[in-house]
């Protein structure tokens, strides 16, 4: 038997820029996790996606060995993530089998609210963490990215991955999304050299959590489609658009340059920069990412001697806060509770066995 366990994700800054190949991000793992387990079985297996079933769904393999389910269930990422990671087992000398995989989710709310802490990504990175297990496959953190990454981009089409290598790394990283267009352009079979290859653009740099800011993070109870919000965002916005790709990457750069060197001061100007840059993309594009609630919680936070932002495609979802660290933000909370943003009570999760 396998157990796996793979954290959520929060962006801290980059959002929308990371879409353009070469542009950084931060971005935070945080202590959520999608659990996973897998056991053998034989002639049929099963899946089970506590999220998206009542019951396991059975499945058996085609005279091609790719895995049919016995029932229509929407399992897109989890069996994309299957096929291309037992593709890699096979070009590695390993026979297919048969097992019964179970996935359950702790990022949502029992409820099902959903926090937008990059769910789908989790789930595909699960899954490859997960079934590489069960072939014995010793795969570091890139290989796992890269095989989540393609599983996830053969699937939606779209996106700067980010929430993959989250999910991948763990911790705090700096990333710089890959050129999806020479990704497309290459071939799937094999699959060992395309994991293999340096990426162009791509870069995925752990940085170290800050001693000087402590994080907090605030949900305002409107989910938000970061897939329809960026392609509207790029629809209306045109030239202007490049522009707040260069800067938003000078932000960054210089976000990442204070977390380095654990600067309180020069983290808060670069959240709050971002921000404001986020805001002029949303003037530009005439679509609202700062909504008034997410626009409370930052203020409520910079009341308090920190700098907020939203975190993601905005429009709703979560904004974040950096605070000194030692502040009594108990009080924040408290303030945004009466605004009806709701406290989320995470923390960033490194994964020290790997």
């Amino acid at each position: 038997m396998v157990n796996v366990k793979v954290p959520g994700k929060l962006y801290l800054a980059g959002e929308y820029a990371v879409v353009e190949p070469g542009t950084p991000a931060v971005i935070v793992a945080v202590d959520r996790f999608v659990h996973l387990k897998i056991t053998s079985a034989t002639a049929t297996g099963t899946i089970y996606s506590h999220q998206y079933q009542t019951v396991p769904v059975k499945w058996h393999r085609t005279a091609h060995h790719q895995i049919q389910l016995e029932d229509e269930v929407q399992l897109e990422f989890v069996l994309e993530a299957i096929r291309l990671t037992e593709r890699y087992a096979t070009e590695c000398g390993h026979q297919l089998q048969f097992f019964n995989l179970e996935i359950d989710s702790e990022l949502d709310s029992p409820d099902g609210k959903k926090f937008g802490l990059g769910s789908s990504a989790a789930v595909t990175v699960g899954v490859v963490k997960a079934i590489a297990a069960f072939y014995h496959l010793h795969l570091t953190a890139m290989e796992i990215y890269k095989l989540a990454a393609l599983a996830h981009y053969n699937v939606q089409g779209n996106g700067s991955l980010g929430d993959i290598a989250a999910s991948a790394f763990t911790g705090w990283i700096a990333y710089y999304s890959p050129d999806r267009n020479w990704l497309l352009d290459q071939p799937q079979t094999p699959l060992k050299p395309l994991i293999a290859a340096d990426w162009p653009e791509l870069k995925i740099q752990p940085l170290t959590p800050p001693t000087t800011a402590d994080l907090i993070v605030g949900w305002t109870g409107a989910p938000a489609s970061t897939k329809h919000l960026v392609a509207e965002v790029k629809r209306r916005s045109h030239l202007k658009y490049d522009t707040f790709v260069v800067q938003s990457a000078q932000c960054v750069e210089k976000l990442i340059q204070a977390i380095k060197n654990d600067n309180f001061e020069e983290m808060t100007a670069a959240i709050t920069r971002n921000q404001k840059l986020l805001n002029e993309l949303s003037e530009i594009s005439h679509v609202e990412l700062e909504t008034p609630r997410l626009k409370e919680l930052i203020e409520l936070v910079v009341r308090f001697g920190g700098s907020g932002k939203m975190s993601g495609a905005g429009g709703g979802d979560c904004g974040i806060g950096f605070v000194k660290h030692g502040s009594n933000y108990q009080q924040i909370f408290e303030q945004w509770r009466q605004a009806q943003i709701l406290p989320l009570q995470l923390s960033t999760y490194t994964n020290n066995e790997e």
